[in-house]
């Protein structure tokens, strides 16, 4: 496969001079490794779940750091949790210096504790997504309606369609007879989690209602509620929280749940062509999903600073697909599949706008042209925006 240059090559040289550890987490088969060794070619490699690289680190983990723990990429790090002290106590022996150790992992810093707690002040962490869609240009030519249907995940993007859909099938079921193994104590079958991994998709861009999936399922809401938390472990869902302010609305207090990659979920929801995306009801939903990770990649990846993101959406049905809160202020968004914008179709974005006291909002569309449409409202075609 061609190498291509991630956008948040950047970040890391920014972090190396900033920490003496770095983290890059992200999804199975994102391309971490591939990144670590393209940006760091001079930096020795170890894989934690090859027995060799395994049994060379732990066997004796004070001396393997003194020997190489300088410019040294630890692959999958979290299956050793006696690494994390060892590597507070060699990296204080040296405190001033930065930039020597990269660890890498397919699981949420959020839910490594044992990283963030016992290395704080010492790690910066990075997230490794799937190819965004600049990303995909560049390994090889496609529309951003190819892209929207493939997903960002590398390997699988040169492939067939046939083939691509078997990568998916086994994806999932890596996860399901592996990492949900491993984390989450369940009596589930490999089948039930599939049939559930397919009706969380079902509910994918909509207000989460764990209890309506879990009586549609035959179990008791906790138990949708631990899976879905394992799938934001493993980066394959997000969600999305409501925003609340001081405006006089009732406001809906449910968070929504995305698939973080359109072509996993696709594949759940069995849209194998971009025919049946076209007249799939769930064609609004999936872009919807699609250009709210690519903008969150685009705010992370630019933001010195805290970002934070939201939706709006009051009781009387005025909504906002998209809220950005950062150092600037709070940016909105608007997402539409049409090629063409209609004025008549943005009365209650206008309105949200207006009830937040925001002088511009932005609408994403399918279409080809950036214009705008009055004072206010400025339309970007996705295919420019990210």
């Amino acid at each position: 496969m061609p190498l291509v240059k991630r956008s948040i090559s950047k970040k890391l040289t920014r972090y190396l001079k900033l920490f003496p550890i770095v983290v890059i987490v992200g999804p199975r088969q994102s391309g971490k490794t591939t990144f670590a060794k393209m940006e760091l070619p001079e930096w020795r490699y170890f894989d934690m779940e090859k027995p060799s690289d395994y049994g060379r680190v732990s066997a004796d983990i004070e001396f393997f750091l003194g020997q190489y723990g300088e410019y040294c990429v630890i692959d999958e790090a979290q299956i050793l949790p006696a690494l994390f002290p060892a590597l507070r106590s060699h990296v204080d022996r040296r405190r001033a210096r930065k930039g020597r150790i990269v660890l890498l992992g397919s699981v949420n810093p959020m839910l490594v504790k044992n990283i963030s707690e016992t290395l704080a002040g010492r790690i910066g962490f990075i997230e490794l997504t799937p190819f965004s869609y600049s990303e995909a240009k560049a390994l090889r030519k496609m529309e951003v309606e190819e892209f929207w249907l493939r997903g960002g995940y590398p390997e699988p993007l040169l492939w067939s369609e046939k083939d691509r859909l078997i990568w998916m099938e086994q994806y999932v079921k890596t996860f399901v007879d592996r990492d949900v193994l491993n984390l989450l104590k369940t009596s589930l079958s490999p089948q039930q989690q599939i049939r559930l991994l397919t009706m969380i998709a079902h509910n994918h861009a909509k207000l989460w209602n764990a209890s309506q999936t879990a009586s549609a399922f035959g179990v008791n809401y906790h138990t949708v509620n631990r899976y879905v938390e394992l799938m934001e472990t493993f980066f394959l869902v997000d969600k999305l929280v409501p925003y609340h302010q001081n405006v006089g609305k009732r406001l809906v207090k449910s968070h929504k749940l995305y698939f973080r990659d359109t072509g996993l979920l696709h594949y759940l929801l069995n849209i194998p062509s971009i025919e049946a995306l076209r007249t799939s009801p769930y064609r609004g939903f999936s872009f919807e999903g699609l250009v709210i990770e690519q903008l969150k990649r685009k705010y992370t990846q630019e933001s010195s600073g805290r970002t934070d993101f939201y939706f709006y959406r009051t009781s009387q049905g005025d909504e906002i697909d998209f809220l950005v809160q950062n150092e600037k202020g709070l940016h909105a968004y608007e997402i539409k599949t049409s090629t063409t914008i209609d004025a008549s179709v943005l009365t209650g974005f206008k309105r949200s706008l207006d009830q937040l006291g925001l002088k511009k909002g932005t609408v994403v569309y399918f279409g080809r042209e950036d214009f705008r449409l009055d004072r206010q409202i400025e339309i970007k075609a996705m295919k420019n925006l990210i």
